[in-house]
């Protein structure tokens, strides 16, 4: 058998010389399983330095590599087919480099076993070393966490399967009810999402020659089906016009499903088809509100990337009666880095929301590049710049749409006081308004400059530090100061119009102050307008939901200063949607070629 190994072997040596070798290695040996200790004293070929892993689990198969060198006298025979013995079973040797040998080991009974390296399979020329077999459940307390995370990911590839595969729609192409249009958008979509056709062949291809595990080739031929499944999917709804989806018993969609299980191939599929990447389930949560529950760093990073939208808000509940964004339910689940981001993301969204309605003047001044030089700085001082850079963005986008809401607040209450008061008392009320809302509009840009001189000053990590505790110190005062100074100024204010509308009134009515005015009941009910005060109750309590959640995300911005970890999932995220992108526009490259 031996002679036969080494006919076959690429560097064959001189068979006298070899045959000399293995003989002095079999007398030295007395019988091919001994004593660690014992074998350390004898004459070897081969030693060894490490086998890795130390054990493997006893019901798959698995690699185990195999470090050494051979000794001066037998340096000729490094680059021969070698055998390594695990137990009963000896199996082929791959050589990696010069030292390092590759093996796969079969399942075998938990226990200590024999290994070693031999060249007949039977008699070793290295020491002999224990190798475990473990039985995972028992060794391994992690396993069983491991192992109901893999039930709960294979349950919901279970109900995606469901509905994909278990609610198909009968297509008949030749019917009238078909639309051209849609028949013209399905050969779109089909063209676009041709290259899924092609994973078959790669699959295929990749486990010919078996160098990958089976699990990981069961893993592939799943996501694999899945894959050409949801496209043909998405095809009937086309075809059929059908821009809603199904919900399984959870109340859940085939988009929720895929953001969960992190299938981020899936965003590009729906893109392509029309269906909106932000539709709801039952209780109004999205796709990027799953992914951030479940921290899906990849699945957030590529639904940004696609157009979803991070601003929007699922439905109320008893407990959060304004509901909730995706950047809130990270912050409840402890992704403080991801609700960060999020945070920046839901306020630069609603800005260009406003300012595309109209509600909003300019433009926001955010860097979204990477700074020059970046490649000199440390890995905190990226942190920190990238963490400033988004407190900057977050702060300039809440002062903005802060401002929207009070100038929208004045302009309602100029309207009311222009529609229930006469044009000369209309007139003061209105300058004295215009006057409040200035003060409030130059109070609001004084402390938001402070603030922004005040983390120029300590962004550093050295004052940093230093920083927290004097803030600890300057929040205190600036409480009681700024409860003083509202009060104060609440006092003039409501002193001056007091005055104003005393001379109004003993102009106009010849009366001393407020005691002498009457109101007459009749006109009283017939300017009453309770279905308008309960509208406007009703946007009054929506802006002020709104401005609790823009306070909210500059908030969880500034708190990334606080935390490393969150500073490092905002960088992650960062580079996880600029890769999202270009991978994207690379994707949409080739289907464009492909097209033409």
């Amino acid at each position: 058998m031996w002679m036969k190994i080494m006919s076959d072997s690429p560097c064959s040596v001189d068979e006298s010389a070899l045959e000399s070798s293995v003989s002095s290695v079999h007398e030295s040996y007395s019988s091919p399983v001994v004593d660690n200790q014992q074998s350390s004293l004898l004459e070897q070929v081969f030693t060894l330095t490490d086998v890795s892993p130390a054990w493997v689990p006893s019901t798959e198969k698995s690699k185990v590599l195999v470090t050494g060198f051979f000794h001066k006298d037998y340096q000729h025979l490094s680059k021969t087919n070698l055998l390594c013995v695990c137990g009963d079973v000896s199996v082929a040797v791959e050589i990696v480099q010069v030292g390092v040998y590759r093996c796969w080991v079969s399942p075998h009974s938990p226990g200590f076993v024999n290994l070693y390296l031999s060249f007949d399979g039977h008699k070793p020329i290295s020491q002999v070393v224990n190798f475990e077999y473990r039985t995972t459940a028992l060794h391994d307390p992690a396993v069983s966490m491991e192992q109901k995370d893999d039930w709960d990911e294979f349950q919901l590839q279970m109900r995606l399967a469901h509905l994909l595969f278990a609610k198909q729609k009968s297509l008949d192409v030749f019917s009238s009810n078909v639309s051209p249009s849609a028949l013209k958008e399905a050969r779109q979509f089909a063209l676009k999402a041709s290259y899924i056709s092609n994973s078959w062949q790669y699959l295929i291809k990749s486990t010919e020659d078996k160098k990958i595990p089976i699990l990981q080739a069961k893993e592939a031929l799943l996501g694999t089906a899945l894959k050409n499944r949801l496209k043909d999917w998405l095809l009937e709804r086309i075809v059929l016009g059908c821009r809603t989806t199904e919900f399984d018993a959870q109340g859940q969609s085939v988009i929720h499903l895929c953001a969960i299980l992190e299938y981020t191939w899936a965003v590009s599929l729906f893109l392509w088809s029309g269906l909106s990447l932000d539709f709801r389930d039952k209780f109004g949560w999205t796709a990027l509100h799953w992914a951030a529950y479940y921290g899906r760093e990849k699945m957030v990073a590529t639904l940004l990337s696609a157009g979803a939208k991070p601003n929007l808000v699922t439905d109320p509940t008893p407990q959060n009666p304004g509901g909730c964004t995706a950047a809130d339910i990270a912050y409840m689940k402890g992704y403080d880095g991801l609700a960060g981001y999020l945070s920046e993301k839901s306020l630069v969204e609603q800005f260009n929301d406003m300012s595309l309605a109209g509600n909003i003047r300019g433009s926001l001044k955010s860097n979204m590049t990477e700074p020059v030089g970046s490649d000199n700085l440390t890995e905190e001082q990226l942190y920190l710049k990238d963490t400033l850079a988004a407190y900057q963005t977050a702060a300039e986008a809440a002062a903005r749409i802060q401002a929207a809401f009070r100038e929208h607040s004045l302009k309602l209450q100029m309207e009311a006081v222009e529609f229930c008061s006469p044009e000369a008392e209309a007139r003061i009320i209105v300058a004295a308004m215009k006057i409040q809302h200035a003060f409030r509009n130059y109070e609001t840009r004084k402390m938001m400059a402070a603030a922004v001189r005040i983390q120029h000053t300590y962004r550093t990590w050295k004052t940093r530090k230093e920083f927290l505790n004097m803030r600890r110190q300057a929040i205190k005062i600036q409480a009681a100061f700024r409860k003083f100074k509202e009060r104060k100024h609440y006092r003039k204010i409501l002193w001056s119009v007091g005055v104003v509308e005393k001379a109004v009134l003993r102009w106009r009515l010849k009366r001393r102050g407020l005691r002498g005015l009457q109101v007459n009941p009749v006109e009283a009910t017939r300017d009453e307008k309770p279905e308008s005060d309960v509208e406007e109750d009703f946007f009054r309590i929506g802006r002020k939901q709104a401005s609790q959640r823009v306070e909210r995300s500059v908030v969880r911005v500034q708190a990334m200063f606080r935390s490393k970890k969150a500073q490092e999932e905002y960088r992650r995220m960062k580079l996880a949607l600029n890769q999202a992108k270009e991978y994207e526009e690379l994707l949409n490259s080739e289907v464009e070629m492909e097209c033409k």
